[in-house]
């Protein structure tokens, strides 16, 4: 049994996967041991399910804050925008999900030292790797055709630069992946963990990513207004990574390519 009980634990941590935490286990112990995470599984490799489990970057990130802090993790799974509400109504303690810093977010909620430095870039076929170099005139081009996710930062970006050529809006970003293999596209222009991620995993279908950002963005952990004690605990924490020298791998882990 004893035997059974280990292999069960080395499983889990093999797996580096998280599930969620019942509400029922939250109720009947003190809100006050829980470190309860606000998550949202469709970005990877920043969150993601896998197997029926959570996992991602921000998911290793919480594990770690979890024992840094002495609490038990509770993942609150949550759609993109409801994030901020069900921190501000107290319904999660921190907001770990890949988030950008931006002004207007500011003015609701604080944010911890940003962890990684992001931006959007362009994932490319490598035989086109002479016809990029990843800046924006390259996107100029009217005869370059360019693709982007529905309602993200990438969206937003080829709007405000007026690209000339052709562009695709998809729904997901397998979606865009799928039109630059068969040439409908020429570049897919994304976040760069996710740009980096997907050039990964489809490496041996010839696809590659610039490493010039056309936006500069970063990412941190958000977290309420009136809750400094977590926002010191999440700082000190990153902090003890940054000093150990175990930041930049893991995230590396998760992103690969990534250079900070």
């Amino acid at each position: 049994m004893k035997n059974l009980t280990l292999l069960v634990f080395l499983f889990f941590i093999i797996s580096g996967c998280t599930s969620l935490v019942s509400e029922k286990t939250v109720k009947k112990e003190n809100l006050n041991n829980f470190l309860r995470v606000g998550i949202s599984t469709n970005s990877p490799p920043i969150a993601y399910r896998q197997g029926g489990k959570i996992t991602g970057l921000e998911v290793s990130f919480a594990e770690g804050l979890a024992r840094f802090t002495g609490k038990k993790l509770k993942l609150v799974q949550l759609p993109w925008k409801d994030q901020i509400s069900s921190l501000l109504r107290g319904k999660i303690d921190i907001i770990m999900s890949g988030m950008t810093i931006t002004e207007l977010r500011r003015y609701q909620i604080r944010f911890s030292t940003p962890y990684m430095v992001s931006g959007q870039i362009a994932l490319i076929r490598r035989t086109d790797r002479n016809r990029f170099d990843g800046s924006i005139s390259d996107l100029l081009n009217p005869q370059v055709r360019l693709g982007t996710v529905a309602g993200t930062t990438g969206d937003l970006f080829i709007q405000d630069i007026k690209a000339k050529g052709a562009r695709k809006i998809y729904p997901v970003s397998t979606d865009g992946v799928k039109a630059l293999l068969e040439k409908k596209i020429d570049a897919l222009i994304y976040d760069l963990p996710q740009n980096l991620y997907l050039a990964s995993k489809y490496a041996d279908k010839g696809l590659i990513p610039t490493h010039i950002l056309l936006t500069k963005e970063s990412l941190a952990w958000a977290i309420r207004p009136d809750n400094g004690n977590l926002l010191e605990n999440a700082n000190n924490y990153l902090k003890s990574l940054t000093r150990t020298g175990n930041l930049v791998p893991l995230i590396q882990q998760w992103v690969p390519y990534y250079q900070p």
